[in-house]
């Protein structure tokens, strides 16, 4: 996944080491952004369909 504010990749490893949940907050590890990421089951684009949002 990307960070939407710098465009950063972060990988789903680094999600599941720091053990976090969906919609849980947690910083981006490069811009310390805050974020939190949901999944939306049974959409169009597929099973399973992760977004990151920035949190204010």
């Amino acid at each position: 996944m990307d960070c939407p504010s710098c465009e950063e990749h972060i990988g789903w490893e680094w999600v599941e080491d720091e053990a976090i949940e969906p919609n849980e907050i947690f910083e981006c590890p490069e811009c310390e952004e805050s974020l939190r990421y949901y999944i939306d089951e049974g959409t169009y684009l597929g099973p399973q369909h992760k977004t990151v949002e920035v949190v204010s």
